[in-house]
């Protein structure tokens, strides 16, 4: 039996299959790739089809409709103030991101009785605090890099910079420097005063469990020491499976 998780983002769709208890690494596509044909060609083997959707209804209705065609069991995710012993902050839990809440579940199945600040760097970068006991105590959104560096051109005049592969917050030489370097610092620093904030809301901060696009870079430039988590929303959405 082999089962596709699947976590459809702003821009991209990334998957995964599960075969047994191994995951197979993780791949991605475009939003707008994903057609019936594609369905057909990506999942035509699977007996059941995990999703996770942050924005894109309409590929929520496509997946459906490619489901019940091939009689593929489906399961939706949607965020709820409770479920496998996480308890949500939010007064509406359906408006906190189904990413985050994925993240926190992936957290908890790991690292179970651990008082976590979660971190996923991404479009935006999400910060979650979690008790050992599993309950939300609250978090951050802060825009992601990319989308900070391009805030930044969209909105000055005068501003014209070009992304740059490095990651580094050294104080820039030119405008391109400046930049990029300060979106790095920026999230950085945010970074660094959310495990200071989280070190006063609970008794003993256990871990920081850092996922998303940008974990690796912004590892290497925390001070502090983070765990690094690649798959955290996948391993969330392994809670769902055979519900």
């Amino acid at each position: 039996m082999m089962i596709a998780l699947v976590d459809i983002g702003n821009t991209r769709t990334k998957y995964v299959y599960q075969k047994g208890q191994d995951l197979s690494a993780i791949e991605a596509v475009a939003n707008e790739q994903v057609t019936m044909m594609w369905l057909d060609q990506h999942f035509s083997a699977i007996s059941q089809l995990i999703v996770a959707n942050v924005s894109q209804n309409s590929l929520s209705e496509l997946i459906t409709s490619w489901a019940e065609r091939h009689r593929v069991d489906l399961h939706l995710v949607r965020t709820e103030k409770k479920r496998f012993g996480i308890v949500s902050a939010y007064n509406q839990p359906e408006k906190l991101g189904v990413d985050r809440w994925l993240a926190m579940i992936g957290a908890y199945k790991l690292y179970p009785g651990k008082n976590m600040l979660i971190i996923d760097a991404g479009t935006a970068t999400t910060v979650d605090l979690l008790a050992a006991s599993g309950e939300h105590l609250g978090g951050w959104i802060i825009p992601g890099i990319d989308t900070m560096f391009n805030s930044i051109l969209q909105q000055t005049a005068n501003v014209a910079a070009d992304k740059g592969e490095n990651a580094s917050i050294a104080f820039g030489r030119d405008t391109n420097e400046n930049v990029n370097n300060a979106c790095w610092a920026a999230t950085v620093g945010a970074i660094e005063v959310a495990i200071r904030q989280a070190e006063t809301v609970v008794s003993a901060l256990d871990l920081v469990l850092m996922t998303g696009g940008n974990e690796k870079a912004l590892s290497n430039l925390l001070e502090s020491k983070v765990t690094s988590v690649k798959n955290l929303v996948f391993v969330g959405l392994q809670a769902y499976i055979a519900e």
